[in-house]
């Protein structure tokens, strides 16, 4: 699915999500990098509030066919 498709979807999702839901490019590239050598944008930074928020999550992934990638303190 085309990024902009993506971003329509998660813009539609904010509506009915309690967490956050970041897509501007400063939150991205802050995500960006951990204590790793590696950097790679993500398409979106998520935080979920609630295990509802986490399921909206996963089937808007599953619909997408996007990858989720779990990120905890970025430290390791």
């Amino acid at each position: 699915m085309r990024q902009s498709r993506i971003y329509e979807k998660l813009t539609a999702l904010k509506s009915v999500f309690k967490g956050d839901i970041f897509i501007d490019d400063a939150t991205r590239l802050i995500y960006a990098t951990d204590a790793s050598a590696y950097r790679e944008k993500p398409l979106a930074v998520v935080l979920p509030r609630d295990k509802n928020d986490i399921k909206k999550l996963i089937a808007l992934a599953h619909e997408t066919k996007t990858s989720l990638i779990p990120r905890a303190a970025g430290t390791s």
